[in-house]
This record gives structure tokens, sequence and C-alpha cells, in this order.
């Protein structure tokens, strides 16, 4: 069982789904400290509250355990979830390629997906989308996002529930950010976990990166090393000391 990757994972999904320690408790029918010790490794769940856990955040069991998705072993296909999630990909006979797989052919075949502005300004549709490569938007993305490349935008009105790379978005962010860096040029309105954050606006959320810097107030805790902020922080600071 992949501890470590678990505990960083309850931990996310629970901060994404707006839930504090003692409310996954109550739902699980465990203690505060049980959760707690889950989150900072000190120990597993037991297996039977594995379906029950993932079933809260809404995730495959999988994906609970960081896990990619599983490949066919015969022929390198990649088997998918069924989950209604609109995913974008390229395939090489019937195997999709990753980034790295297409970088490894030539730099040019990496996947770049732009939405059209009226696809999303006009209709507000809610999707969830996946795509094997980078996305590019000249307006907002409203929905889920998982991004095995880089993400530009000018707004996300949901989750970037995983990007691979980095995300630049020159409005804000209205859920919750996992990325490799962040910048964001308006305000963040949900937990970050990421190597840096930078943030022209206002961080209403719970912050996981080596470094911090934010022009404006930051309304959650953070968890860093290198931590600047201009504005005011109303939550707790924890330095990491290596």
């Amino acid at each position: 069982m992949n501890n470590f990757k678990l505990n960083e994972n309850i931990g996310f999904y629970r901060k994404q789904h707006g839930l504090t320690q003692e409310d996954l408790a109550k739902a699980l029918g465990v203690t505060n400290q049980s959760v707690s010790k889950w989150e900072s490794a000190q120990c597993c769940p037991d297996i039977s509250l594995i379906p029950q856990i993932a079933e809260i955040f809404e995730v495959s069991i999988d994906e609970l355990f960081g896990k990619e998705p599983k490949v066919n072993a015969e022929n390198g296909e990649l088997l998918l979830y069924d989950d209604d999630v609109f995913r974008v990909f390229v395939a090489q006979g019937k195997r999709i390629l990753t980034v790295e797989d297409m970088n490894d052919l030539n730099n040019d075949k990496v996947i770049d997906i732009r939405f059209p502005k009226n696809c999303n300004e006009t209709t507000r549709q809610y999707f969830k989308v996946e795509v094997f490569g980078n996305m590019y938007c000249d307006a907002s993305i409203n929905g889920d996002v998982v991004s095995h490349g880089n993400i530009e935008c000018n707004m996300i009105n949901g989750a970037v529930l995983e990007c691979r790379e980095n995300i630049d978005c020159a409005g804000d962010i209205n859920g919750c950010a996992s990325a490799k860096s962040v910048a964001c040029d308006g305000d963040i309105n949900g937990n970050v976990n990421a190597q840096g954050v930078a943030c022209d606006g206002d961080i209403n959320g719970d912050i996981s990166a080596l470094s911090v810097a934010c022009d404006g107030d930051i309304n959650g805790d953070i968890t860093g090393k290198n931590i600047v902020c201009e504005g005011e922080i109303t939550g707790d600071v924890f330095y990491e000391n290596n």
C-alpha cells in the first residue's frame, strides 16, 4: 500500500470537497485522530474503508492511491474509466500516447488544445476534460480539468485536479489547483498544491508549496519553505526545514 501517496491524496481530496478532518471522520465512523494520522502518513486507513473514502471523494480507488490509468500489458493500450470525462489524446494504432511518448517521437506531435471563446462564454457549459497535452483557452474553462502538459487560460471555473506541468491563468481560479507551478493574475479561490505559487490577487484556501509569493491576502493555512505575502495571512504558517 502506497502510504505516502495515499496520505497526500486523502488530504487533497478532503480539502477539495470542503471537508474538515472532523467531517470526514464522522462520515466514516472513525475518530478525528485517525484521519489526522492518515494524512500525516503515520498509519493507513483500514482496507475496508478504502471504497467508502473513494466514494465520498467521488474518485476511483486507483485515483485515491495516485495510480496512473491502467495499461493492457499485452498491447500497451491505455484502459480509461467510463466516467463521462471528455478526453483528448493522440493514438498510435490502438495505443494512447503520453506527452513523454510524443516528446520522444517529435516535439511537434504534442497536442495543443484551444477552447473557442464561444464554447465557454456563451453556453456556460460545465464539463470535465482531460487532455494528454497542453490546454489553451482565450476565455473561461467551466469545469474540472486534468492536463498532462501546460494550462494557459483566462479563468478556470472549476478545479484543476491535476496539471503535470505549469498553470498560467490570467483571471481567477475558482477551485483547487494541483500543478508543478501556478501563476495567477487574479484570485485563487481554493486549495493549492504545487512546487511554486505566484498570485497577484488573494488566495482563499490552504497552500502547500515550496515557494509562495502573493500580492494580496492569504486566507488559509500555508505549508512551505519560502513565503512572501504582501497582504495579511489569516491562517497558520508551517515552515519546511528541508
